[in-house]
Order: C-alpha cells, then sequence, then structure tokens
C-alpha cells in the first residue's frame, strides 16, 4: 500500500515538472518569436541601468547613515520606522550586488523593443532625450496603459541625433524636459 503511494507521488511529482518544462519552453518560444520588432532600423545593446562606482567612503558613510538613523528611530520608540530602515538598506545591497544585464534595444517601423518587452508607436505617448555626457545619456519614453508610465533606455554611445530624427516621425517629441529630481539625486549621491 505504502509502495503504491510512493509511486503515484513519484508520477505526480514527474508530470508536474514535466508540465512546468513545457511551459519554460513555450514561454522561451513565444519570447524569441521572431517578429515586425525584430526588424530594427536602428539597433544597439545597452545596460538595464547605470552602475554608479561607489568606493570604501560611500560605503562606511551609508552605514553609518544607517546605523544612526536606525539608532534615533529607535530612541524615540519608533521601532517599525527603524526595521523600514534596516529592511531597505539591505535590499539595496542585495539588489545592487548584480550587475545590469545588458538589454538589446531595437527601434523599428511598428514600436520599440526593449530586451523582451515590446511598446508598438500607438502604446508610446511623447518621448525625449537627456544626452549631457558623461553623466546622463538616456532615451525616455512616456507609454501608455503600462504600470511603469515613463521607460529609461540608455543611450550606451548611440547617436542621440539619428535617433532623435527617427523618432520624431512616429511619435511626439516632448520639449523642455530634463533630468527628474530624483534622478538627479539617484545620481549625485550613487544610490
Amino acid at each position: 500500500m505504502l509502495k503504491k503511494i510512493k509511486e503515484k507521488y513519484h508520477a505526480h511529482k514527474l508530470h508536474r515538472a514535466q508540465k512546468k518544462e513545457a511551459r519554460q519552453q513555450y514561454r522561451h518560444a513565444l519570447l524569441n518569436a521572431y517578429s515586425a520588432f525584430d526588424e530594427a532600423v536602428i539597433s544597439w545593446e545597452a545596460p538595464e541601468y547605470v552602475v554608479h562606482e561607489r568606493g570604501i567612503v560611500w560605503k562606511i558613510v551609508m552605514l553609518l547613515l544607517v546605523i544612526v538613523t536606525a539608532g534615533l528611530s529607535l530612541y524615540y520608540d519608533s521601532w517599525t520606522f527603524a526595521l523600514v530602515i534596516v529592511i531597505f538598506a539591505i535590499v539595496h545591497t542585495l539588489v545592487h550586488l548584480e550587475h545590469p544585464r545588458n538589454v538589446q534595444i531595437k527601434i523599428s517601423e511598428i514600436g520599440i523593443k526593449v530586451g523582451f518587452r515590446k511598446y508598438s508607436y500607438s502604446k508610446i505617448k511623447a518621448f525625449w532625450m537627456i544626452y549631457e555626457p558623461p553623466f546622463v545619456q538616456t532615451l525616455n519614453l512616456r507609454v501608455e496603459g503600462d504600470f511603469v508610465g515613463e521607460i529609461t533606455i540608455q543611450l550606451a554611445g548611440q547617436n542621440p541625433s539619428e535617433i532623435r530624427e527617427y523618432l520624431i516621425s512616429k511619435i511626439p517629441e516632448m520639449d523642455g524636459k530634463s533630468e527628474s529630481l530624483s534622478d538627479v539625486f539617484v545620481r549625485l549621491f550613487k544610490i
């Protein structure tokens, strides 16, 4: 009796593993399927985000800041804020242990493909470029219907005027946009 139960359990486990593998293969095939987005007019490879070089001094200052902030929070009986500060510091450290992946950016006749994400021109409300080398070189998109309303794409040495000339014929450009205050803050403090 026990042997039959074990056999059924292992058969069920094997069946679930096979179904999971089939779903992963289907998803992989779906993500890698060739589409009109892959017929790029302009394409390049860029990191997902800019990595800020942080020295030992930066790490010591941030550690002291977390310790002092958490200590003061505990002193003023705000243990939840102290917990949030410590958890934020741990999550930030863990997230930044990995280097950003390089993603393929393709600008085609029907839209922009960033990695596996596809944005048709009908979903892109506007674009703007921030080009202040060597600090900031980005193409920014305002996207409709996406959870993230604005998408930042690193230019990684691409010619911004070539990209602008092509995109301006497809979607409107937002004039006067500059780097957001939060982006400046992140860049200056290397967060």
